[in-house]
């Protein structure tokens, strides 16, 4: 139990290192320290009263991406054992809230795309809509004789 102890804080603590150098390193497969890594509550002097990741809101969630932002190391490290999360969740957290802000920026690119776009079809509806006027204009102003569309024929 120490030595997992040892190795998870190896993996998150100062100077962390990541599973497969320390897999290299100790000889000690990548599987099983990355199982550890995701598995701390289950190591003795991890496990917390607080709230498991599905128990969280949203907010809860945010706040605590949002306080280990500047963490690093040991401080982070213990931090997520007096919040009792897993580094995994934060990490899936993290990721999630990088998704959401760069699917906005997607949404707002969108958005202001489809704008210029209507905006082109909208002028363009109103240049149309303009030509069927002098159109009906012209065509009132100077009628249509049905000799006209003869050429010339009945004069013969």
């Amino acid at each position: 139990m120490a030595f997992k102890q040892k190795m998870v804080r190896r993996l998150i603590g100062k100077n962390a290192t990541t599973a497969t150098a320390l897999a290299r390193e100790t000889g000690v497969r990548q599987q099983n320290l990355s199982r550890w890594l995701d598995e701390p509550r289950s190591l003795a002097g991890v496990a917390s009263d607080k709230p498991t990741a599905a128990g969280r809101t949203v907010e809860q969630k945010a706040r605590i991406v949002a306080e280990t932002a500047q963490l690093a190391g040991e401080e982070l490290a213990d931090y997520l054992q007096r919040e009792g999360v897993r580094l995994a969740d934060l990490e899936r957290w993290r990721a999630a809230l990088e998704d959401r802000e760069s699917g906005v920026r997607v949404q707002t690119k969108q958005i202001r795309d489809l704008q210029r776009e209507l905006a082109r079809k909208e002028k363009a509806l109103a240049e149309a809509a303009a030509l069927l006027i002098l159109k009906k204009k012209v065509e009132g102003l100077y009628p249509a004789d049905e000799d006209d569309d003869t050429d010339g024929e009945n004069e013969k």
